[in-house]
């Protein structure tokens, strides 16, 4: 039932608060704000009656006794009733707005279809706390159960994140309601059709290396020529994620190759990374003991931002790794190599569980002359050696890529940029359109994505039905001038 703006809400030990607007709403109910009596605004989910059974209000009480494992989770601080209202809710901090949906990342806009400028700093960033917030979480028993693009959201100049929907948190190998979102879930969630086979730690392992899959490569690990064929139902589904997956760039099978860019992104990271991720996705999808590890991840991520340098020819952000080989940037070809050879990755197995480990230290690029040549270092910002220096700014690392806009475009073609089903048709064929009008809604991974025109002019050639779905690259329609 929703509530009424304005009905008190007794917060228990966080005393009252009244409802002050509808946020949003979802499968199990509401998202409310609500504001305390001291003036502090806060988020009320209330749950719709079906929902709001005394197990469920037993497993958020206990959530809300256990305590938040880390400030990046949205979590339960109290639960919440209204007189005479047979359902309860719980309360948790309000989301800023300047968080969007991870999936946003994937389509390179915001939510009013502006294109994003997500640094590869930006990334890395955002990997590395997922991964330690998850850390935390499975260091207090807990597993998250739900690990999806739904239920993260990040900052795109910052790459912080921020974990919702808490209530699918329990016991790791507890008993569960939820057993995940399709396509993230494990092969050994998927195939089981007993459903005796519970989320844990294992299996939230799996996903969040989905996840983090996604964030770099812009693709999905599973999906490739092999997934492109057949109706997207509930035996493809079963084939492809539980009984036979096959990871899109396995080392020894070429039969499940993703789209360009996804291999484009593969060539950039270095061979560290990538043997992790065919850990994760050939070792690991058959032998959940064989998976990476949260500490794993956030020890290969601080190698990665270790490594990273600016080509002197072009300001591209390149990844450099000590060996034998030399290291080109992957835009123009350059030679580039460390002024010095960093220790990358030094972080002590200890150092990951620390309480305020995973909060970067604030850095400044300053050039100084060495033996009468102008190099650019990297100091920590407390030491204030930049400050008032003119001239002196801190170059953003430039993701630089054939990116992709809210649809991909090709000349006159608009395509969509990932697979997903139709749920809107705005236009017919033969319609005129401008620059960014809406074409169709592409509902994927549980998210709604609007595909804009890319330019103005007459639609041409319209395949799009609602009902229909479509694959990565799959023209929408073409956009004549």
């Amino acid at each position: 039932m929703v509530l009424a703006e304005g009905s008190p809400v007794d917060l228990g030990p966080l005393g009252h608060a009244w409802v002050m607007r509808l946020l949003g709403q979802g499968g199990q109910g509401y998202v409310f704000e609500i504001r305390r009596e001291s003036g502090e605004p806060l988020a009320l989910k209330w749950y719709k009656p079906e929902s709001a059974t005394s197990e469920q209000y037993d497993e958020m009480q206990q959530l809300v006794e256990i305590g938040s494992p880390h400030r990046r989770f949205l979590w339960p601080l109290s639960m919440g009733r209204v007189a005479g209202q047979p359902s309860f809710g719980y309360v948790m901090h309000l989301r800023h707005p300047r968080f969007l949906e991870l999936s946003y990342l994937l389509l390179n806009a915001d939510r009013d279809g502006r294109p994003l400028d997500v640094s590869f700093s930006s990334i890395i960033e955002l990997c590395r706390q997922l991964s330690f917030s998850f850390l935390r979480l499975h260091a207090r028993g807990l597993c998250y159960r739900d690990i999806s693009f739904g239920n993260v959201f990040f900052e795109p100049s910052t790459g912080d994140v921020l974990v919702c929907d808490v209530d699918n948190v329990g016991i790791d190998n507890g008993s569960s309601r939820v057993l995940g979102t399709p396509y993230f879930m494990a092969p050994e969630v998927v195939r089981d059709t007993t459903y005796r086979t519970l989320p844990n730690t294992d299996t939230d392992r799996h996903s969040l290396a989905v996840l983090l899959f996604y964030a770099l490569f812009l693709g999905h690990p599973l999906e490739g020529a092999r997934t492109e064929s057949g109706m997207r139902d509930a035996q493809w589904l079963m084939s492809h994620f539980g009984t036979d997956p096959v990871f899109c760039m396995h080392p020894e099978r070429a039969d499940n190759r993703p789209a360009d860019i996804v291999q484009q992104y593969w060539r950039i990271y270095p061979q560290f990374l990538r043997d992790l991720f065919t850990q994760a996705f050939v070792d690991g999808l058959d032998r959940p003991s064989a998976r990476v590890t949260e500490g794993q991840w956030i020890k290969a991520f601080d190698r990665l931002r270790d490594g990273m340098l600016s080509c002197p020819s072009c300001a591209t952000t390149t990844f450099w790794t000590p060996g034998p080989d030399p290291v080109t940037c992957w835009q123009c070809g350059t030679l580039v190599a460390p002024t010095y050879e960093p220790t990358a990755g030094s972080a002590g197995p200890g150092d990951v569980a620390d309480e305020d480990e995973d909060e970067p230290i604030a850095l400044e690029r300053v050039i100084v002359e060495v033996g009468g040549k102008r190099l650019e270092v990297v100091l920590p910002a407390a030491l204030g050696f930049g400050r008032g220096r003119p001239g002196v700014q801190a170059r953003r690392p430039v993701r630089r890529t054939p990116v992709r806009s809210v649809a991909s475009t090709n000349g006159a073609t608009l395509s969509s940029p990932m697979q997903g089903t139709i749920v809107k048709v705005a236009v017919v064929d033969g319609a005129e359109v401008a620059e960014g009008d809406l074409i169709v809604v592409l509902e994927a991974m549980k998210m709604e994505q609007p595909l804009l025109a890319h330019r103005a002019g007459r639609v041409t050639g319209l395949v799009a039905a609602v009902g229909s779905s479509v694959g990565a690259g799959t023209a929408i329609c073409d956009i004549v001038v």
